[in-house]
């Protein structure tokens, strides 16, 4: 049997939870709901008292979830979207819709991917919400709980209870900065060898095999460069001048624009970027391509979701 003070929890106090968890700023809380500061942290105390945990502590980047409320969030989240979903209108319209959508995706995909996402949802939903959060190592959990509605990135294995659809596939370039010396000839092998690299490492060594990183079951590709370019080099005897490492392609190319440094990145971005003075080279050696994927939770849908999944998948291949 529950504890007394459970049996009357009102449910708008589990909404003030999940604006707090997703906020974490009692201030951004109350905006999102529509309530003042001083309703939500009076609601606050009020689950406090219902669930005896502080439930959120302040912290310096904002309020901090205690291990208590990290814990009932799943659950807590997944209910609430289950309420929704049965509460919603069995026919789903974008034009008039407020839903808020959410999805994971990296700066990569929101610089290639979302300019053409963004102008068909303002077209086809002008009041929808769309919240873009950067892929980490939260997603499966975000995904389990509804707080994210899907991700974009390279996945290979995924678990059961996840379903995906191809985007579309990504190569490799290497880029100059265009009035570099060497910008006027073919990149050749030997010339490629003599350049010093930028590397680029979006997380850290230890966690990455093989340019990918598995966490609770899903694997998610993180690096471009997957070794390709150190196995051509080591086959011809060739050692790989690396000059920078940094943590983005985004850097890379920056940096290549004031520098004699060369970075291999992908196709689409790079051509986001020529206009700053850059100049594309096909590879000299074999490199793979990589594929961009479309990943959400299978049970948990709705004509909303289907839609949206739907403008994610005709957006991409517009591209």
């Amino acid at each position: 049997m529950s504890p007394p003070h459970l049996n009357t929890l009102d449910l708008n106090l589990l909404r003030v939870f999940e604006a707090l968890l997703e906020e974490q700023s009692v201030t951004r809380a109350a905006t999102r709901l529509g309530l003042t500061q001083s309703a939500v942290s009076h609601a606050l105390n009020r689950l406090r008292y219902a669930l005896g945990d502080e439930l959120f502590v302040r912290a310096p980047d904002g309020m901090r979830a205690t291990p208590r409320a990290a814990e009932i969030a799943p659950g807590v989240l997944s209910g609430l979207r289950q309420l929704q979903a049965a509460f919603a209108p069995s026919d789903f319209d974008p034009a008039v819709t407020t839903r808020r959508f959410t999805v994971e995706a990296s700066a990569y995909i929101c610089e290639v991917m979302m300019p053409e996402v963004v102008a068909r949802l303002r077209i086809e939903a002008p009041e929808a919400e769309l919240r873009i959060r950067n892929t980490g190592t939260t997603l499966v959990e975000s995904l389990d709980a509804g707080r994210t509605d899907a991700a974009i990135g390279g996945f290979a294995r995924i678990p059961e209870r996840f379903d995906r659809a191809a985007l579309f596939e990504e190569r490799m370039v290497w880029v100059l900065r265009a009035d570099h010396p060497m910008a006027d000839q073919p990149l050749t092998m030997d010339r490629l060898c003599a350049l010093p690299h930028i590397i680029i490492a979006l997380a850290e060594d230890a966690q990455v095999v093989d340019g990918s990183v598995v966490y609770s079951g899903l694997e998610r590709r993180v690096i471009w460069d997957d070794g390709s370019v150190q196995r051509a080099m080591a086959a011809q005897g060739r050692q790989r001048i690396v000059a920078l490492t940094v943590p983005d392609s985004h850097s890379a190319l920056s940096i290549v624009s004031r520098t004699d440094m060369v970075a291999f990145v992908p196709r689409r971005l790079a051509l986001a970027f020529e206009r700053f003075g850059l100049k594309l080279f096909e590879s000299p050696y074999p490199a793979p391509s990589t594929e961009l994927n479309l990943l959400w939770r299978k049970d948990q849908d709705s004509a909303a979701l289907s839609w949206f999944r739907a403008l994610l998948i005709s957006s991409a291949a517009a591209l």
